[in-house]
């Protein structure tokens, strides 16, 4: 089989008889670069296997997602949640996800990228499944973005005119993380040289268990670029030797150092190594560029039940570090701009989250982004 990237071969490999062959080293995903050896010896023989197997697994939705047992079983897929079985259900469907072009093609197929590409062709669409918990009917193709986009709230993707988006929400009462999602996307259109945030807004749908408030967003994954996640970067540093955190401020300075001060005034809770990536060129396999700021379904939460979270360790290194201690180490790197007469349009808008607004403020009196 084949590791594709849109129509050009890039790894080969066979399971069974554990080989491992790198065609196109410079375009492997990150989690692959450079974590393939070349030696002949059985450690690294069957290291190359597993960092394969590992890969492809973790492209594969997680059965605690939300739903997920009725998506499997819409495809007949056994619920049982190995690497080995994760690894079958991605060559099965293809390994095609929304977020890359990345994809496997068995010897001797004569598929291509422009007949796959769920981003393009008509897309198989089971979000009443996915996202309203219906029960599942049979499902012949597995080429699907269900089976491959992660998270654990429920969700499903919806074509609608040339665009795809993303329907989320949650089984919280009045829906909110969903609530708290939308309206912190509300709060960050506030701030200026900040790096680009996913816009959410707000609708209602019929869930199996009654009507459920969601929040839709538009696909940011295009056809140039893939969406490459904070861990795949991470952990290709490591085995290059970079520090991560410097040549992330290096390459993209204040933009990438908004991301903590951003998530700390809007309490985000969430911000793990797949929260938030990068943009990889297609063509080159070159980082270009961070990915839009996405997924805000814990930011805001805690302000709603009452609860001071600022000093809830943040996962965004994977370090001890609070989200405060963050904000305030990265704040001097930024030149974020407060638009406080839009940020007062939005409470104006909201006038029942205004305890929410008032902690959000303080937040941003504390980053000395208010006036005096």
């Amino acid at each position: 089989m084949y590791l594709m990237l849109e129509n050009t071969q890039i790894l080969y490999f066979d399971l069974q008889d554990f080989t491992v062959e790198v065609i196109h080293e410079e375009l492997l995903p990150f989690y692959l670069r450079s974590n393939i050896k070349k030696s002949a010896a059985m450690k690294d023989i069957l290291g190359n296997v597993q960092a394969v197997k590992s890969y492809l697994s973790s492209r594969m939705l997680s059965m605690s997602r939300d739903n997920a047992k009725k998506i499997y079983a819409a495809f007949q897929i056994p619920q049982i949640d190995t690497v080995d079985n994760r690894v079958n259900i991605c060559i099965k469907c293809k390994g095609v996800s929304i977020q890359d072009s990345y994809w496997v093609q068995e010897e001797g197929e004569e598929a291509r990228w422009e007949d796959i590409n769920i981003r393009k062709n008509k897309l198989k669409d089971i979000v009443d499944l996915s996202l309203g918990g219906y029960s599942p009917t049979i499902t012949t193709s597995a080429i699907c973005p269900e089976l491959t986009t992660k998270g654990l709230f429920r969700k499903g993707w919806v074509r609608m005119g040339d665009s795809l988006y993303l329907l989320k929400s949650d089984k919280t009462t009045d829906c909110v993380n969903t609530r708290m999602e939308i309206l912190a996307s509300e709060i960050l259109s506030c701030f200026e040289n900040a790096i680009e945030c996913v816009e959410y807004v707000g609708d209602d749908k019929n869930m199996m268990d009654g009507m459920g408030h969601v929040s839709v967003c538009k696909n940011f994954v295009g056809e140039e670029y893939s969406f490459m996640e904070a861990c795949e970067i991470m952990d290709y540093c490591r085995r290059r030797g970079f520090q991560y955190r410097e040549y992330c401020l290096q390459t993209w300075g204040a933009e990438f150092a908004s991301i903590p001060v951003l998530d700390y005034i809007i309490v985000n809770t969430d911000r793990h190594t797949q929260n938030y990536g990068f943009m990889m060129n297609n063509k080159t396999g070159r980082i270009e560029r961070l990915a839009p700021l996405f997924d805000f379904n814990c930011a805001l939460v805690a302000d709603y039940f009452s609860h001071d979270a600022r000093d809830t360790l943040s996962q965004m290194f994977n370090t001890k570090e609070t989200l405060r201690e963050l904000a305030h180490q990265y704040i001097g790197y930024t030149n974020l701009v407060f638009r406080e007469d839009i940020f007062m349009q939005v409470v104006q808008n909201n006038p029942k989250y205004k305890y929410i607004f008032e902690k959000v403020y303080e937040r941003v009196q504390e980053m000395g982004l208010a006036k005096p």
